[in-house]
């Protein structure tokens, strides 16, 4: 049976537990696979399924991932026991440690993928872990906002996963702009509680998130109406986060309207079955030979390396049409 190692930068961290928890379940049979789109091409692109999936990583607080999901709070504590000693098995290694050859080795492999999920401003960090996957020739997911060191000896995609407000920001945009209404000003705000919103509230440590999430609306419109972004965080909230959209528009005979939106996510619920999905659909690219940035993946991310569109629904037809069956051949 085909094997896939899957090694996370950031493996503690309450999108990765979630992500190991989630395979971890959904292989047992006491989870469904929801919010998988690659769940639809497992059969006809041989995708790896959840029992061949092997995870390992690194991270700085070196806590098992049973540890580290109770800490997190994002699945409910009596859903893990059923799994409690497959996370207690899987401590991360120490930062940075290249272990890749000896895992590969250990668990007899046939590939190995490379997830980086560090905070936002790890940069160099980020780095160190794409040159990592460029020696061992693994492909490599650059979910983060982070800057890595790109190689078009192997398949990459990024950046800054696409989870939330922004992802509903890049379908309604567009179909504003089909039915030819003038968006005047959009204005976003968040409220995000877990680790992950302590660094991006910063005013400093935020601002590449801020610049991912802003610079689309321009993109998709042809034009720029006043948008401001903001991310606070909301200790209270935890992993859940709110976001607040009111967008003011003009129409026939230039008459104003708006539009107002409110969603309550749950922010690693969102990332962890896209962050599967980028592993499964990452390892197929390794099989078909293919390098350099894989813009067929764009839909998953903010900044997508050599973006085509950042219209989602183009983003989707990207991705269709490479899996289609001509395009798989």
């Amino acid at each position: 049976m085909k094997r896939l190692g899957v090694l996370i930068a950031g493996l503690d961290g309450a999108v990765a537990s979630t992500m190991v928890t989630g395979a971890a379940l959904m292989r047992r049979g006491q989870a469904r696979p929801q919010a998988l789109l690659s769940e639809q091409f497992k059969k006809s692109h041989a995708l790896a399924g959840f029992d061949q999936l092997v995870f390992g990583g690194w991270d700085v607080v070196r806590e098992n991932l049973f540890e580290a999901a109770c800490r997190n709070q994002v699945v409910e504590c009596h859903r893990l026991q059923p799994i409690r000693r497959e996370l207690s098995r899987l401590i991360p290694w120490p930062a940075g440690v290249d272990k890749i050859a000896t895992f590969r080795r250990q668990h007899k492999l046939d590939s190995v993928v490379i997830l980086n999920l560090l905070p936002t401003g790890a940069n160099k960090e980020s780095k160190a872990y794409a040159r990592l996957a460029a020696r061992h020739g693994c492909p490599f997911i650059n979910f983060t906002p982070n800057d890595c060191a790109e190689a078009d000896t192997i398949p990459y995609c990024g950046r800054d996963g696409k989870t939330g407000q922004t992802w509903f920001k890049s379908v309604l945009a567009p179909a504003l702009r089909g039915r030819q209404l003038e968006i005047t000003g959009w204005f976003s705000t968040n409220l995000l509680g877990n680790e992950d919103g302590k660094i991006v509230g910063h005013p400093v440590k935020g601002r590449q998130k801020i610049r991912d999430k802003s610079k689309l609306l321009g993109e998709m419109l042809g034009y720029n109406p006043h948008h401001h972004v903001e991310i606070n965080y909301y200790p209270p909230r935890g992993d859940n986060k709110e976001s607040w959209d009111n967008i003011d528009f003009e129409g026939f005979l230039g008459l104003p309207m708006q539009i107002k939106v409110n969603a309550l996510y749950r922010d690693s619920i969102l990332a962890a079955p896209m962050c599967l999905d980028l592993v499964r659909f990452m390892d197929y690219a390794h099989r078909q030979g293919l390098r350099g940035p894989q813009t067929w993946l764009s839909l998953y991310f903010k900044a997508p390396y050599n973006c085509p569109t950042h219209d989602f629904h183009r983003q989707e037809h990207l991705l269709l049409e490479f899996l289609s069956p001509c395009a798989a051949g």
